[in-house]
């Protein structure tokens, strides 16, 4: 009986001359930088197809457990990442996900051993595209049964129905623009699937309270954040706080 392929792997290249993009974390955070450098690689290998998504706030809560870090920190150590190219910028701004094209290529020769593939960038790229493709059109999707037209579902309206606009909650409509235009000026466009993600994070958050989804909105705002996190009581200042940061 033959094995199960695996998709992960029990270590990775680490090469002393690592580029501008450990250099610029050790220059702004320290130790701490290198270790989230090794840390985010280390879960990468051990990650199946070397790839996470945060899909959810316990995915969130979970990644930055795992890389043993607090989330702002962690989330703007992530944006360096992808300035520099050492994580994907187009999958970790549009659809969450971290994934290192340097780290997979670097894993390739284990994979050739074994004789099975490894996804590429690209691949993973399809993958999000159809996982986020699926849950706008899942819910309208009909099985057609027999030969019966009114069970059939035609191909245009699936074409046209692959993006649905994202409804902005009324209490967030006034502030909205300013967080569309902070992502623009930071050349991060919100897609509908990312807008989607920062509403649904918010009602999450703060379940019928305007007051404190606004807030939230603001901080990132304030701050040139194209995510959201999530406040705290600040004794200080403000009435609330960005997570672990004093505004």
């Amino acid at each position: 009986m033959a094995r199960p392929e695996r998709h992960d792997v029990d270590y990775f290249p680490f090469y002393i001359k690592d580029g501008k993009t450990l250099f610029i974390l050790e220059s702004k955070y320290g130790c701490k930088g290198t270790g989230f450098f090794t840390n985010l690689m280390r879960f990468l290998c051990r990650t199946p197809n070397h790839y996470f998504q945060i899909k959810s706030e316990s995915d969130r809560m979970y990644l930055y457990a795992a890389l043993k870090c607090d989330e702002v920190s962690g989330a703007e150590m992530l944006n360096i990442m992808a300035e520099t190219g050492k994580i994907d910028k187009k999958l970790w701004e549009n659809y969450s996900i971290i994934a290192s094209e340097d780290l997979i290529n670097s894993l390739k020769p284990a994979y050739e051993k074994r004789k099975n593939a490894i996804l590429n960038i690209a691949e993973i790229a399809k993958i999000a595209v159809s996982d986020a493709e699926n849950t706008v059109t899942g819910a309208e999707t009909q099985v057609s049964v027999g030969n019966n037209p009114q069970t059939k579902v035609k191909k245009s309206k699936l074409k046209e129905t692959k993006v649905k606009e994202t409804e902005i909650p009324e209490h967030l409509k006034q502030i909205w623009p300013a967080y569309l235009e902070m992502r623009q000026k930071k050349k991060k466009p919100a897609t509908e699937y990312a807008k989607k993600l920062v509403i649904d994070q918010l009602e999450k958050w703060y379940p019928n309270d305007p007051e404190r989804q606004i807030e939230c909105l603001n901080v990132s705002i304030r701050n040139s954040w194209t995510d959201v996190y999530k406040l705290k009581e600040n004794k200080v200042g403000s009435k609330y706080a960005g997570l672990g940061r004093d505004l």
